[in-house]
């Protein structure tokens, strides 16, 4: 019978290899230098050749290292992968989307998922920059995100752009908001003001409040009676059903930008995350049929 080789060994070995230090191996693993050697050393015993030229500055390997290495590599990527694929289907559900969308759209929906999902623990927040997707994050939801060979990509809806309020400040200022403080964020800021008002045929002197870094702020500070935020379609869609804010649907202008939710095309497979994705299309359907006005595609 062929004897195993020491499997933690051969873990110390890709990565010295990789990485050209011993050092940042043992970084990389959380364990000692030391440590580290230790294991290379006993590979060496295991294996009988040496695999490491040792001379400072640093390491390299040696010919029957390098083609050890070639041969181990990709063995030890490929069962990474395929752990990660099978850990997908455990554990929690991790989604993250841009900011405005997950505090908008996600967050206040998000006791319907877990009614309809009980046993699904589901971890839900605003994202950085691009997160990658792996095995900490399962579902990705971004706009303008371009076709990616590798995931599964649903594109949601086309929005438009309309005009909403606190209900308390729209009963106070139904005839002079319009020259009162337009609130702005980089999505929905002058020009999409502009835009609107042209689409309205009112040609008021207009007058600009703040400027918020987020969608999600802009709005937040409408329903609470600061101002006139423009709205796209989604994010407020729990609000207006609600009554957490009101709105005037008409006119309204489209909405360049666009959200898709992605993940990877084997995780799609998995019961978590094809749950999530079908609740979200229950959800998106819902906002349509509600409120068609708000969709270009509900209205042809």
């Amino acid at each position: 019978m062929i004897e195993n080789p020491p499997l933690n060994a051969l873990a110390a070995f890709e990565a010295a290899a990789r990485l050209g230090s011993f050092t940042r191996a043992g970084e990389e693993l959380c364990v000692t230098q030391a440590a580290v050697s230790q294991h290379i050393r006993h590979l060496e015993d295991y294996l009988g050749v040496p695999l490491f030229i040792r001379r400072a500055p640093g390491i390299r390997l040696t010919p029957d290292g390098e083609r050890y290495y070639a041969a181990i590599a990709g063995a030890l990527d490929t069962l990474r992968r395929e752990s990660a694929r099978l850990r997908r289907g455990v554990g929690p559900l991790s989604v993250v989307a841009e900011a405005s969308f997950a505090n908008r759209w996600l967050a206040p929906r998000l006791s319907r998922f877990c009614e309809r999902c009980p046993d699904i623990d589901i971890r839900i927040g605003p994202h950085p920059g691009h997160p990658v997707l792996g095995p900490e994050v399962d579902v990705i939801v971004r706009l303008d995100m371009p076709e990616t060979p590798g995931l599964f990509m649903v594109q949601l809806p086309e929005e438009r752009f309309f005009p909403v309020f606190g209900p308390d400040y729209w009963r106070d200022h139904e005839r002079d908001w319009q020259t009162d403080r337009l609130l702005r964020s980089p999505e929905a800021g002058e020009q999409e003001w502009k835009a609107w008002f042209q689409a309205s045929g009112l040609r008021p002197n207009l007058r600009f409040g703040p400027m918020f870094q987020f969608s999600y702020m802009a709005l937040s500070a409408a329903a609470e009676g600061r101002g006139a935020a423009l709205a796209s379609s989604l994010l407020v869609a729990e609000d207006l059903r609600a009554g957490r804010l009101a709105a005037l649907r008409t006119p309204t202008v489209p909405v360049r930008s666009r959200y898709t939710a992605a993940c990877l095309a084997e995780a799609a497979r998995t019961p978590r995350v094809s749950a999530f994705f079908a609740w979200m299309q229950d959800e998106l359907s819902r906002d349509k049929a509600e409120f068609p006005d708000c969709f270009p595609d509900s209205r042809e």
